[in-house]
């Protein structure tokens, strides 16, 4: 398992972003009502991210910043240059289809209220979830092409960060490790596979606070690994 930690905002955003993208993607697959269901959801949650306009300026300043990095290869430099301008020509109406789409505005509200999305209580949920599943699956990728601009732009961006690295050996003493940081990093990342144990991270680009919790079972409480641990951390978007 690999945890990863955002040191920006924006990075922060992006990450949520590739959750809700791949929870919806796997779900949609499955031919189940409830799968659909949670879909539909992960998809209205991205709509809210990916449609705020400080999402596109970040992506685009992340963008400008690797086209001029001559670190960066010429085929990185050019697809940057290549989503931005795709972005820079997206209309600020691009979301219109999903914002006021009139059936996914009526799940929107009865999805915030608990257990409100009964067949008595939505009716017109439960009519399209009877159509077959390759017609949901149909309507589905037909919403998500809206944002697929943004979504390859952030998958983009996610990727060049990751791929350029410095790592270090932290000490962690009684699983704990702190550090004052001055660094232009976006991400850090820990593989903690073969651990029983997992990461808290507390912090951001001038400071850095990771806790190692182990946590027996879910009706154990956590509590802070009481033994000296070398790992390897990864610093990303150097």
């Amino acid at each position: 398992m690999i945890y990863e930690f955002p040191l920006t905002e924006s990075i922060r955003r992006f990450l949520r972003i590739e959750m809700l993208v791949e929870q919806s993607l796997v779900y949609i697959e499955h031919d189940s009502e409830y799968s659909t269901i949670a879909a539909v959801r992960a998809l209205l949650d991205l709509v809210t991210l990916v449609s705020k306009n400080d999402t596109k300026i970040e992506l685009i300043k992340q963008l400008d910043t690797m086209m001029i990095a001559t670190a960066n290869s010429l085929e990185d430099r050019q697809k940057a240059a290549e989503l931005k301008d795709i972005l820079g020509r997206q209309s600020f109406r691009a979301y219109d289809d999903i914002k006021e789409n009139i059936f996914l505005n009526t799940l929107r509200q009865r999805f915030v209220i608990v257990g409100g999305i009964c067949a008595f209580d939505l009716p017109v949920l439960h009519n399209w979830l009877n159509m077959p599943f390759e017609v949901r699956k149909q309507h589905f990728y037909q919403w998500m092409k809206v944002i697929d601009n943004i979504l390859d732009a952030v998958k983009f961006v996610l990727a060049h960060i990751r791929k350029n690295i410095i790592e270090e050996e932290c000490v962690f003493k009684h699983g704990f490790y702190y550090r004052s940081v001055k660094w232009r990093a976006a991400l850090l990342r820990i593989d903690m596979t073969g651990y029983h144990f997992f990461p808290e991270f507390s912090g951001n680009r001038h400071q850095l606070s990771i806790r190692l919790v182990e946590q027996e079972s879910p009706w154990a409480p956590p509590k802070q690994v009481d033994t000296d641990i070398t790992l390897k951390v990864e610093i990303c978007g150097v």
